[in-house]
C-alpha cells in the first residue's frame, strides 16, 4: 500500500513527480468528459433517411397497425360466433387475415431498419399487402 506522499521513482504507482494524469500515457484524448463515452475521430455522421423514404415508413407504419387491428378484430369475431351458434367470417377470412399481417409486419421490420429504394420497397410491400386483403375481403 502506498503511503501519502511518497513518491516512487520508477513511476510504476503513479505518475512521477511534477507529472499530471493528463501529460501522461495512460491519458486518452479521444475521451469526451462530457459525454462519458469514446468518440471516433475518423467515423463519419449516422446516415439519415430522406423525406420519401420517412414518409413512406411513417405511412406504412400506420398501416401496418390498421392490418394488426383488423386481424385482432376477425379473430375475436370468429372466436365469439363459434360460442354462440352465429355464422363468423369463416377461417378464410381469418387466415387470408394472419397471412397478410404477419407479411405486413415482416415488410415494415425491413423498411423501419433499412435505406434507401429497399426501405420504400417494403413499404409498398405493405400497402400493397393492405390494399389486396381489403380488396378480397372487406370490399369483394
Amino acid at each position: 500500500m502506498r503511503r501519502w506522499g511518497a513518491q516512487y521513482p520508477d513511476g510504476q504507482y503513479g505518475p512521477r513527480n511534477g507529472e499530471s494524469y493528463y501529460s501522461s500515457e495512460y491519458y486518452d484524448a479521444s475521451y469526451d468528459d462530457e459525454d462519458y463515452y469514446y468518440t471516433d475521430p475518423h467515423a463519419s455522421a449516422p446516415r439519415r433517411a430522406g423525406v420519401t423514404v420517412r414518409i413512406g415508413r411513417a405511412v406504412s407504419g400506420v398501416v401496418c397497425a390498421a392490418v394488426i387491428v383488423l386481424t385482432v378484430v376477425v379473430c375475436v369475431a370468429q372466436y365469439l360466433a363459434g360460442d354462440r351458434g352465429f355464422p363468423g367470417p369463416g377461417t378464410t377470412s381469418v387466415a387470408s387475415h394472419v397471412v397478410a399481417a404477419l407479411v405486413a409486419v415482416a415488410a415494415q421490420i425491413t423498411a423501419d431498419r433499412r435505406y434507401g429504394a429497399t426501405a420504400l420497397l417494403s413499404s409498398t410491400v405493405v400497402i400493397f399487402t393492405a390494399s389486396i386483403l381489403m380488396l378480397t375481403q372487406w370490399w369483394g
